[in-house]
């Protein structure tokens, strides 16, 4: 049976906190924000932390920003929605001399990834993380920082899907790196993904690959979660990174094999 941990109210709604018999999953209304196994534990990667999940990122959408800690592995990254931190501490975990900047709109949010993701407030003391709570167009329009690129994990549910799409944030993102993984709901056939391919072209940073956590060719209900690449003209070869390849497990190997699968069926729009 699951296992709550925490719930508590939030900027969009309750957070909350639930272990599986696999993994800690971070939720906003219910809905994912992101998942990390608890095995191996935070306490395994660093002995002084105490009882958490360690670095292995459950959730698939959440694979794909290692892309860009291949493109980048010793520079500066920047992440638009933290959620529960899953994603930011798979990056950090993966690629040592990489160093991010994560901004959430939600203090509860980033308060609830410091408390139940100890690797999160780990990264922290390394001076590797800096964690801003800010809405992402304020952050975007003030900060002096540059970065090799920006990762947005701004949603919150498919209801979202303009809300994040703005022109206005998809330009202050253009203006911050050269390059931008963006996570987004849409049919590709309805012509719904074709505003965020246009706000991207329109703002000098063209969309240039899709990749989809499942096959982009099975005929889904509901919109499909995509994570859309821009300014990047190839896809790193994926044979050359394993990640977790120093953690054995039968849960990590699919974790494993789901990475690759998201690379190679990449394409683009």
């Amino acid at each position: 049976m699951p296992t709550v941990r925490l719930e508590r109210d939030g900027l969009f709604g309750p957070v909350g906190v639930v272990d599986t018999a696999e993994a800690r999953r971070f939720t906003i209304r219910g809905v994912l924000q992101g998942a990390s196994l608890l095995r191996p534990a935070a306490n395994s990667v660093v002995p002084s932390l105490g009882q958490g999940p360690g670095p292995v990122t459950e959730t698939r959408y959440q694979l794909a920003w290692f892309v860009p800690g291949q493109r980048h592995p010793a520079g500066r990254g920047l992440m638009l929605g933290l959620g529960g931190g899953c994603g930011v501490v798979g990056l950090l975990h993966q690629f040592p001399d990489l160093v991010m900047d994560a901004v959430d709109a939600d203090p509860a949010m980033v308060e609830m990834a410091r408390e139940f993701h100890p690797l999160v407030g780990h990264y922290e003391r390394c001076g590797r993380l800096r964690l801003h709570v800010a809405q992402a167009h304020d952050y975007l329009t003030r900060t002096r920082d540059s970065a090799d690129f920006v990762i947005a994990d701004l949603v919150v549910d498919s209801e979202s899907l303009e809300a994040i799409g703005s022109q206005s944030l998809v330009g202050a993102i253009a203006d911050a790196a050269p390059e931008a993984w963006f996570r987004v709901f849409g049919s590709l056939p309805d012509g719904e993904l074709q505003p965020f391919l246009d706000r991207f072209q329109a703002a000098g940073l063209p969309v240039r690959w899709l990749l989809s956590p499942v096959n982009r060719l099975i005929s889904l209900p509901k919109p499909r979660d995509w994570i859309l690449g821009a300014g990047v003209a190839r896809l790193p070869d994926p044979d050359d990174f394993v990640p977790f390849r120093d953690i054995r497990g039968s849960t990590v190997a699919k974790v494993q094999g789901a990475y690759r699968k998201l690379v190679m069926g990449g394409a683009p729009p």
